[in-house]
């Protein structure tokens, strides 16, 4: 009996390898570009362009590996071309927007208009092919946002994009509503938003974003209110984007008691519990822990507490290569 198992175990193996041996490049692509192995992606793709040269899906997923490789030049060129061959797959239509964006921050004045336009035209594509899809209508929106209006972009056309969006989602809609007054330092609008609706009142973005606000204004006890206003909230765990602004807010309101120079216990508190919460692999676009420690270094030596500040600084400053960083922790007397 163990022969034969061994013998099924052996049939087993040759037959996944031979399965593997068999996929397509094109199939091979598509679980490299899941598991986000960008090299690897490009390198079974890079041969076989005579053989795809004339489909779509060959070219958005070399496009795709060159953006994961940085490559924003050819990401842009290989999307473009995926678009061409395929205009109306909405998929598409938002990675070649993506593309041009990130082109766009790359090339000269000159050129940079150009590029700012497509990747417009290409979110308002996607937006258009699948007008519920809450990321596409969300880029179109945040193009209009924070465009300049020589660049193609229009605040009045992103107030419109989130009156759409709270025809299937009304929360995600006055979410982006409030972006949009927020990025046009509407503060009136934002609170007539704010007053109006019993789902953004239990929302931390609100007070986050009149935090920014009156940070913005050097207006830091003002903004530590707001920031405290959202930490006060009860939020879903699995509700990552409430959790995430939450986190964001007692960042902000240790960074503001640094900056006003203000509240310096409840700024030491904040920082410390925001460093005892935050995740770097989930929440990546939040402050990391360097900086966090720095903030809580700098509230330590406004309390003349300099050796609870150099135990923070002297690891981070041999082990950090943010050089930005660096440089703020050089400015400090210690």
């Amino acid at each position: 009996m163990a022969g034969i198992n061994t013998l099924f175990f052996g049939v087993a193996l040759f037959w996944g390898g031979l399965s593997q041996a068999a996929a397509s490049p094109l199939e091979q692509a598509s679980a490299l570009l899941e598991q986000e192995n960008y090299q690897q992606l490009h390198a079974v793709l890079e041969p076989a362009q005579r053989q795809y040269r004339r489909d779509a899906s060959y070219w958005f997923l070399l496009g795709r590996a060159a953006m994961g490789l940085s490559d924003t030049a050819a990401a842009e060129k290989y999307l473009k071309k995926a678009t061409e061959l395929q205009s109306d797959r909405a998929e598409y239509q938002f990675w070649y927007g993506q593309s041009s964006c990130n082109q766009a921050q790359n090339v000269n004045m000159l050129r940079a208009r150009g590029f700012a336009i497509r990747c417009r035209d290409a979110f308002q594509a996607a937006a258009t092919l699948e007008p519920e899809n809450l990321t596409y209508q969300r880029a179109l929106a945040q193009f209009h946002i924070q465009a300049p209006s020589i660049a193609g972009g229009d605040i009045k056309q992103a107030l419109q994009i989130a009156q759409q969006v709270k025809a299937f989602d009304v929360l995600q809609g006055e979410l982006l509503e409030l972006e949009v007054h927020a990025a046009n330092q509407d503060l009136a609008a934002l609170q007539n938003l704010l007053s109006a609706s019993e789902q953004l009142q239990q929302r931390p973005e609100p007070y986050v974003m009149r935090g920014f606000y009156q940070q913005r204004q050097d207006a830091h006890e003002q903004a530590i209110r707001e920031f405290e206003q959202a930490t006060l909230l009860s939020v879903e765990p699995d509700d990552t984007a409430a959790v995430q602004q939450v986190l964001m807010a007692w960042y902000q309101l240790g960074r503001n008691a640094v900056a006003g120079k203000t509240q310096l216990d409840k700024g030491i508190a904040a920082l410390q519990h925001y460093r005892s919460q935050l995740d770097t692999e989930q929440f990546a676009a939040l402050p990391d822990m360097g900086w966090a420690d720095l903030r809580l270094a700098q509230l330590y030596l406004l309390q003349d507490e300099t050796e609870l500040a150099r135990a923070l600084l002297k690891p981070l400053k041999a082990s950090s290569q943010d050089q930005r960083l660096l440089d703020e922790i050089n400015k400090l007397s210690l």
